[in-house]
């Protein structure tokens, strides 16, 4: 008896039809899956696009992570026009954005290095944000210096 796992070219050769049909509806998924990655990034345009990342579409939901919370922001601030492009140009069911925030692994570590750090992300993201945010981080930007 041979122990080892199949791959999966060998689980879509074989005649045992659950499995292959699985199989194949995962490797559907899988590029339906870029496709809609593809729109995510086109329909938030850069620099928003380098910094969020679509996960996954699940129970008519839009599951994004970003690596910050500034990133989740400008997320929010488009929702509407990402489900509608969602709904109109990749034909599925969304109603809904989900957003995950996952840091970075550079991590805050405080201290007056991270100060200026901070502030020239906030001028950053103030540069590539609309009225009224845009005012708002420059505020908070100009608290921080």
């Amino acid at each position: 008896m041979n122990n080892k796992p199949k791959t999966p070219q060998q689980w879509m050769r074989s005649r045992v039809q659950p499995q292959t049909q699985t199989l194949q509806r995962y490797a559907q998924f899988a590029a339906e899956l870029k496709q809609w990655q593809q729109l995510f990034r086109h329909i938030v345009g850069s620099p928003l696009a380098d910094h969020c990342q679509l996960l996954n579409v699940r129970d008519e939901k839009l599951i994004v992570r970003t690596d910050a919370a500034g990133w989740a922001t400008q997320l929010k601030l488009q929702q509407n026009a990402i489900i509608t492009h969602f709904q109109q140009d990749a034909m599925i069911a969304v109603n809904c954005l989900e957003i995950q925030i996952k840091p970075g692994e550079d991590g805050a570590r405080g201290g007056p290095a991270e100060t200026l750090t901070r502030r020239q992300r906030i001028l950053q993201l103030a540069e590539n944000s609309q009225e009224p945010l845009r005012s708002e981080l420059l505020k908070i930007a100009e608290k921080i210096w």
